[in-house]
């Protein structure tokens, strides 16, 4: 791991999965003497190249040192309720001013919107509280989550990606304004809406790199991706 590191390209962020799973734990104190996480950053340390993805058991130690190391916490909420891994200690890494990306690393989903409610849900359910990831300079859940995680995927992913800027690639979203979801909503309130309101996200348009890949919500090649995956379901089904 050392020599991987040594060798990268300093522009190059680093991803690794660590602190997934209390077995992977266990082994690790087992085998080295200090926990996943504590022992990655004693072997090459941590910064803000680093993208942690999962890091969900951490001793206090850990997180603070986490949320205090600049790193991106990758969070995959769906792919581990789906695995049973646990909850990250997302209220601590706020408080310490830690960074998260949102993401999956399996294709059980791949909505970020849900992926931010299941993370929230997820702490209120074993906090017993509500709101968690609001704070006083930020009251909007929705809004502080979907901002840390465009910020930190902008990390995370090294490109100048997530904001509305000069510079930045064109990757746009662009909601359906008629849908009773988000009538009348602008700002945090329509990300409050989008995120923790019923029914689907009502998406209309998407552009991906300042090309439209999906116009009034359909993609140009629907129709052929669609025969395509039940030509290879019914191969695999028969």
């Amino acid at each position: 791991l050392q020599e991987a590191v040594r060798g990268a390209d300093p522009a190059w962020p680093l991803h690794i999965h660590v602190a997934e799973q209390v077995r992977e734990v266990r082994d690790c104190l087992e085998a080295t003497g200090r926990r996943p996480l504590r022992r990655l950053a004693d072997l090459v340390g941590l910064s803000e190249r680093w993208c942690l993805v999962h890091a969900t058991h951490l001793d206090d130690e850990e997180a603070h040192l986490l949320a205090s190391s600049g790193a991106v916490a990758g969070l995959c909420p769906t792919t581990e309720a789906d695995l049973g891994d646990g909850l990250f200690r997302l209220a601590d890494h706020l408080d310490g001013g830690g960074r998260l990306g949102i993401g999956s690393d399996s294709n059980v989903g791949t909505d970020a919107f849900a992926e931010l409610r299941l993370l929230e849900y997820g702490q209120r359910l074993t906090s017993l509280r509500r709101l968690v990831a609001a704070s006083a300079a930020e009251p909007s859940t929705g809004g502080r989550l979907w901002r840390a995680a465009l910020a930190g995927g902008a990390q995370a992913s090294g490109r100048a990606i997530g904001r509305l800027a000069a510079g930045c690639r064109a990757d746009l979203l662009v909601l359906d304004g008629a849908s009773p979801t988000v009538a009348g909503l602008e700002r945090d309130r329509l990300l409050d809406a989008v995120i923790f309101g019923p029914g689907p996200v009502p998406l209309r348009d998407v552009m991906v790199g300042g090309r439209w890949v999906v116009r009034d919500g359909l993609h140009p090649h629907r129709a052929p991706i669609s025969a395509g995956y039940r030509e290879v379901l019914a191969r695999l089904v028969a």
